[in-house]
């Protein structure tokens, strides 16, 4: 929790949220931060996000729903439920399936031949825009190609599950999926009765390094593509219901199909794979799954492991954030205790010390007490392991061949038993709270 308090202070994020569930129950969800800047309105748990491409995974949800009710099949032509795709001049339109616009797998162009809305220079398009443009825009590649993203091809899906169900698309996500998990905190599109429960979204600081707010705004028919908004609970509820077995929202056999590989990403950083309106990633080498969601001014992102029904939800309200990144490292973070298990024997000594070099954090865990990285995402990375030798005195035991390796560490402490230094390798460090009273008011460091 101190952890994410020091790297909101110390970074250009105006807040975020963070939630962890284990086996459907919450064990964190604190926010950092403001809300709105402008009001100094502090960030809470129960703050809605726009959560954007979020939304595809439940627009998936429904299209799995209708199968299970012999509505229609994920195999068959998109064209059987939108038939004015016949006009098409592109013949391979007549071709493409439900499941491959599910998987974007189907060719089509991302966000039609003008995208300026989503630099908020004009209004999301309306269904009679988005079908001129539909029919005016080839195919970029062959269906069943390969990965190729698509929010064009998520809106035809809303438009297909309002087909076969015969109800608009938000009413019957809203009955199916909202309702059905009492989701109180989410909808598939942003009205004026949650104007007061939704952050404000900001620009990145670009400009004097400051942020600018952004309206909120309405996607129109293309909800089911980015529409949605939620709260971090409401998040953890409905991936933990995705877990097989939870006997929630779909059968097991269309759990494991939405969760099935189908094709994986080219040219991405970290692995990436696609499933029906699931991403796959991998962290420490164990398979989240989940979706990213990139909105004017909020990006979020959700991980689920269902191996061991954890979920962990990550929602910023400002472009330029690393939420994919931050819930990465919090899973690392997670991962490293859960693989050092075990009663910390050093408490005493934790806490987090600082000099004008470094940020350390000085953790027990387990029977180890470890010197952790306290600025930045990666706190574990390269961290370094003290071995006692007497007292209050360690040694550097496991570290870099380039840091102290071997060399005394003392926590000198009070006659309350406080630490109030810690001499590393001949160093200073001090407590956080000293450290920064004694150089709040310096101006040369050294005078």
């Amino acid at each position: 929790k101190d952890w994410l308090r020091f790297q909101h202070e110390h970074g250009d994020t105006p807040g975020f949220v963070v939630a962890i569930a284990h086996k459907g129950k919450m064990i964190f969800n604190e926010a950092y931060g403001y809300a709105n800047l402008e009001k100094k309105e502090k960030m809470t748990p129960n703050h809605l996000f726009r959560i954007a491409s979020h939304s595809k995974t439940f627009t998936a949800t429904a299209i799995l729903q209708l199968q299970e009710q012999g509505k229609l099949r994920i195999d068959d032509y998109a064209v059987d439920y939108l038939p004015w795709l016949k006009q098409h001049k592109d013949k391979r339109w007549q071709k493409v399936t439900i499941r491959q616009l599910l998987s974007h797998g189907a060719g089509v162009i991302r966000d039609g031949t003008k995208s300026g809305y989503w630099e908020m220079q004009y209004s999301f398009p309306s269904e009679e825009d988005l079908k001129k443009d539909v029919l005016a825009s080839e195919l970029v590649i062959d269906a069943n190609t390969k990965l190729k993203y698509s929010n064009y091809g998520y809106t035809l899906l809303g438009m297909i599950v309002q087909a076969a169900s015969g109800q608009p698309y938000n009413d019957y996500v809203q009955q199916n999926i909202v309702k059905k998990l009492s989701l109180t905190g989410t909808g598939p599109e942003f009205s004026k009765n949650i104007a007061g429960k939704i952050v404000t979204g900001y620009t990145r600081p670009d400009f004097d390094k400051k942020p600018l707010p952004i309206a909120n705004i309405d996607t129109k028919i293309m909800s089911p593509a980015t529409g949605f908004y939620s709260t971090s609970e409401d998040l953890c509820k409905y991936f933990t219901a995705h877990m097989v077995g939870s006997g929630k929202l779909l059968n097991d056999e269309s759990k494991k199909e939405m969760q099935r590989t189908h094709w994986e990403a080219e040219n991405t950083h970290e692995r990436t794979d696609y499933c029906l309106g699931l991403e796959a990633v991998y962290v420490n080498n164990c398979r989240f799954l989940g979706h990213g969601g990139g909105f004017p001014g909020h990006i979020t992102k959700s991980f689920f492991d269902p191996s061991r029904e954890l979920v962990v939800i990550v929602l910023t309200n400002a472009l330029g954030t690393w939420s994919e990144y931050m819930g990465r490292s919090v899973i690392k973070v997670l991962d490293y205790f859960q693989d050092n298990a075990g009663a910390p024997k050093w408490q005493k000594y934790e806490g987090r010390y600082m000099n004008i070099w470094s940020v350390t954090d000085v953790i027990a865990v387990g029977d180890k007490l470890v010197l952790a990285n306290g600025h930045g995402w990666e706190p574990f990375v390269d961290a370094e392991e003290l071995e006692h030798v007497s007292n209050n005195t360690f040694k550097v035991a496991k570290a870099s061949s380039f840091s102290s390796i071997n060399e005394p560490v003392e926590f000198k402490t009070d006659t309350a038993g406080k630490v109030r230094e810690v001499i590393y390798a001949g160093g200073s460090l001090l407590p956080e709270e000293s450290y920064l009273k004694e150089f709040s008011k310096k101006k040369i460091i050294g005078q």
